[in-house]
């Protein structure tokens, strides 16, 4: 067994015999890590059990955050649009496993989903501080920072794939959710421990590199829409740093970004497709788009999960539909490229409900939010504007590839709902209100006796 597997399971035992023991925390940091670090796709792991490492991860945190007491003083998990939308995203989407035209690939995506709402159970019950937000962006940074050099390693052949973990094994989805990374890291680097800052520091050049070696012009286009999102919501005094890095970032992606990468960025207004399609045709897209249309009339509650890929080829043409590399002779289909087009054609009616009602709730909750923070909460602002900006970037990107499962929007909606309960004043904070004289329960007041003359 290589090194680097030992002290893989030397670690993850240790957080989580640390999780029962000492904080359910060490459990939701040990799942993070296997999130990133995926033995199964990594070279080392070949010595280890092919087992559920993020799976144990969970059930072991699980177990150790139902024993802790309720918190009181914060809005019950449940409370909010988040979970509101992944509890009834969930409970249709088991329902829809009755009809599902693809009823593997649906019975898979019911399964992830029940994982999601544990999830946020979890990172709702344990972030419940400033401190654990900053740990938990951490974290995230780790794992960027991580694939990041694992981009740098790898070899030179075309667009990345297969270079992430699950969900973001392919060039867009990577791209887009180191993007993410990159707000993380952008904001550890101001009110926070040297240790931290150090991390933000040392992640953020292989993390930008790591966006462009993806050349995804989707990732782009989020990216630069999040950071307006991002300078928004931070502090004010922040803002000129942030502009100022921008400036700085923009020049040194000019100067290091190889000209096919601008090639390819300016075609921005093309069809940005996932990397196993052929034609990314603008046409093509618009076809595929009127053909869901269709497929919704035809299915109004939803055709299941992967049901555009199943009904593409009765209403898309054949120049239109993609081949798959590994099958080239066997029969076309063509995936969704929209979130939003993929809850309704997938999911139906209640599916589009659902995922704009979360929309609109992250819309309200984080301009709510960044109202109630105090002046004096300036690193919870600044984890707010991070959280908005991922948010964006996983909305954004979604306009042009389908992540509908995207991992990393279940994250920014628990950090947004976090956020939003923290914001929110405590009942220990709330001065209790005095009666009027005269007009009380009890009669009129006695003036508190005072020096006298």
């Amino acid at each position: 067994m290589s090194i680097t597997a030992v002290v893989f399971v030397l670690a993850f035992t240790g957080c989580l015999l640390a999780a029962l023991l000492r904080s359910p925390l060490f459990g939701l940091y040990a799942y993070v890590a296997t999130f990133y670090l995926h033995p199964v796709d990594r070279w080392w792991g070949r010595d280890l059990p092919d087992i559920r490492w993020a799976l144990i991860a969970g059930v072991v945190t699980l177990l150790a955050t139902l024993r802790l007491p309720k918190d009181e003083d914060r809005p019950g998990w449940l409370q909010n649009g988040g979970a509101v939308f992944l509890v009834g995203m969930t409970a249709w989407l088991w329902i829809q496993n009755l009809w599902a035209l693809s009823s593997d690939d649906h019975l898979v995506v019911s399964l992830l989903f029940t994982k999601y709402v544990v999830l946020y159970y979890l990172m709702y019950r344990l972030l419940d501080s400033d401190t654990h937000i900053r740990n938990f962006l951490v974290a995230h940074v780790l794992g960027c920072l991580y694939l990041g050099w694992l981009v740098l390693q790898a070899p030179d052949s075309g667009r990345l794939e297969g270079v992430g973990g699950p969900g973001i094994d392919e060039a867009n989805s990577l791209g887009m959710h180191l993007g993410t990374g990159a707000f993380a890291a952008a904001v550890l680097l101001f009110r926070a421990p040297s240790w931290v800052r150090v991390v933000a520091v040392l992640s953020l050049p292989l993390i930008l590199n790591g966006i462009i070696q993806t050349d995804s012009r989707g990732a782009f286009l989020a990216i630069a829409c999040g950071g307006l999102v991002f300078l928004y919501f931070s502090p004010g005094r922040f803002r000129k740093y942030w502009v100022l890095f921008g400036v700085v970032g923009l020049v040194l992606l000019v100067r290091m970004a190889p000209s096919n990468y601008w090639e390819r960025i300016g075609t921005i207004l093309d069809a940005t497709d996932e990397a196993a399609e052929v034609d990314q045709s603008t046409k093509t897209r618009l076809a595929l788009l009127t053909a869901q249309w269709k497929m919704f009339l035809a299915y109004p509650l939803g055709a299941g999960h992967r049901g555009t890929a199943y009904l593409s080829p009765r209403y898309l043409k054949e120049e239109e539909l993609a081949r798959s590399r590994s099958n080239p002779e066997g029969v076309g289909a063509r995936s969704s490229h929209n979130t939003l087009m993929t809850a309704l054609t997938e999911q139906g009616v209640p599916g589009a409900l659902l995922y704009g009602g979360v929309i609109l709730w992250i819309l309200r909750s984080a301009r709510a939010s960044a109202r109630a923070v105090r002046a004096d909460q300036e690193s919870r602002r600044l984890y707010l504007a991070a959280t908005a900006a991922t948010l964006t970037v996983a909305l954004v990107a979604g306009l042009f590839t389908d992540y509908f499962k995207a991992e990393v929007f279940v994250w920014g909606i628990t950090l947004l709902a976090v956020l939003q309960g923290l914001c929110q004043p405590r009942p220990a904070e709330v001065a209790p209100a005095t009666p009027a004289a005269g007009r009380g329960l009890e009669g009129p007041q006695p003036r508190p006796a005072g020096p006298r003359a």
